[in-house]
């Protein structure tokens, strides 16, 4: 593990910085006038909410999610527009780790490599996966029919590396007989060689019935599918519902929109507030999906969307034994309280896995080394990888920085491969290679 124990450089140069020492005239003065800085002018702060009068002092609370009301604007607000102010860089002397590779051969779980139809384009692709460490990925954009083909084909060379899997798709699922021919589209594929199946969020906030409701995970159309999945025994890759400040009205007080979204005027895109189910709706068909299809096997993607509440991620593992979790796109969440998901992750280190959310076109510095550095490291206060950008460079899901976890190696190795090869045995002799090729087996 590599976990900062002592800082190595001693600062042996006391210098001052700002106005210290500067006589009166040089210092900063006080404003004045119009719009200086009173107590009548501050605007109002958020408080911690004070704890139920049945809390006894010293004991531990937890506390409600806000309203949405507390979250509304006020009425007549608009949007400011689409500038977001860039990232401060830290002025803070904090110790680094130096670390650009994960230090076992990670699976990745959670990758889009469209188009790996190539042996050019899986070329490129293990080149990326041998400069940053990782020793496999699952690409969840395999797709079906002739995409998928083409995908298994070219990829046939690389099944040590690359886990092709069929990608989900609700079309036509209010036509008759839809769920038996995407069952045998399925079973085709298995037997083709993808190793699972990905389904989107399209489910549970996209896809609608004739009448204009939306189509959740416990829809009996699906029983077949999820079925199909457990006759092959395939891993199926879920992602339902979505960011909790995606629920919540667009104002300045929604984290997400401070981050970066709907900054432009009349921008509601992913906003679900007004018009999607509540995610209490969502999380509770999953809920049932797993309860339904007990032999099915569900990863659920990015922490099942459950990172901003713990106790309700407990409780899906505890009541599950079918449902894993994996970690894309929730590293800048989890950060936010390294303490308390290190706990979690340790508690829960058998059905945790590795993943990132990530595509061939990422960039190393800032995209895998914060994922190696988040779960390798102590390292504190440092950019998280971003899932994206706004114009001025600010991350567009999390305007803040977040600190490392220091998962010791038993458990890292758990994360980053063991879990994984539970769903994927076929990746076991390539781990195992690279894992005596790196001299850590």
């Amino acid at each position: 593990m590599r976990r900062v124990l002592s800082i190595l450089v001693l600062i042996v140069t006391v210098s001052c910085v700002a106005d210290c020492g500067a006589p009166d005239a040089q210092r900063p003065q006080p404003r004045t006038g119009p719009g200086q800085d009173t107590a009548e002018n501050r605007p109002e702060m958020p408080v911690e909410p004070k704890a139920p009068q049945t809390v006894k002092e010293g004991d531990v609370w937890i506390p409600p999610m806000p309203s949405m009301e507390s979250i509304a604007p006020s009425p007549g607000w608009v949007t400011s527009g689409p500038d977001v102010p860039p990232m401060p860089i830290t002025l803070l002397r904090l110790p680094r780790t130096n670390i650009s590779r994960a230090k076992f051969p990670a699976i990745d779980f959670h990758v889009h490599a469209r188009g790996l139809q190539t042996s050019e384009a899986y070329e490129s692709l293990i080149r990326l996966m041998d400069s940053i460490g990782m020793g496999a990925i699952v690409n969840l954009n395999g797709g079906t029919g002739e995409d998928l083909d083409a995908a298994l084909r070219a990829g046939e060379p690389y099944r040590d590396r690359v886990a092709n899997f069929i990608t989900f798709s609700a079309e036509g699922i209010n036509e008759p007989g839809w769920s038996e021919r995407f069952a045998a589209e399925m079973e085709r594929a298995f037997k083709a060689g993808a190793r699972g199946m990905k389904v989107a969020k399209t489910l549970g906030q996209g896809a609608k019935n004739p009448d204009g409701t939306f189509i959740q995970a416990d829809d009996p159309r699906l029983d077949p599918i999820w079925a199909m999945a457990a006759k092959y025994d395939r891993p199926v890759m879920i992602h339902t519902s979505d960011s909790i400040g995606r629920f919540y009205p667009i104002g300045p007080k929604n984290e997400r929109y401070e981050a970066g979204l709907w900054r432009r005027p009349g921008d509601t895109e992913g906003n679900l507030y007004r018009t999607g189910p509540p995610h209490e709706v969502i999380e509770k068909a999953r809920e049932n999906m797993h309860r339904k299809h007990p032999k099915t096997r569900f990863v659920n993607a990015h922490m099942a969307m459950l990172y901003y509440d713990p106790q309700k991620l407990a409780h899906l593992l505890d009541t599950y034994p079918n449902a894993d979790v994996e970690i894309s796109a929730t590293v800048q969440d989890l950060g936010r309280a390294p303490r308390m998901w290190r706990d979690f992750i340790l508690e829960y280190q058998d059905r945790i896995l590795f993943g990132t959310d990530g595509n061939p076109n990422r960039n190393a510095d800032d995209f895998w080394t914060p994922h190696w550095r988040y779960l390798e490291t102590y390292d504190e206060y440092f950019y998280h990888p971003a899932q994206v950008r706004t114009e001025g460079g600010s991350p567009g899901h999390g305007r803040w920085n977040i600190s490392g976890v220091g998962l010791p190696d038993s458990v890292l190795r758990k994360v980053y491969y063991e879990n994984a090869l539970r769903h994927l045995p076929s990746l076991r002799p390539s781990i195992e290679k690279q894992l005596a090729a790196r001299g850590s087996r």
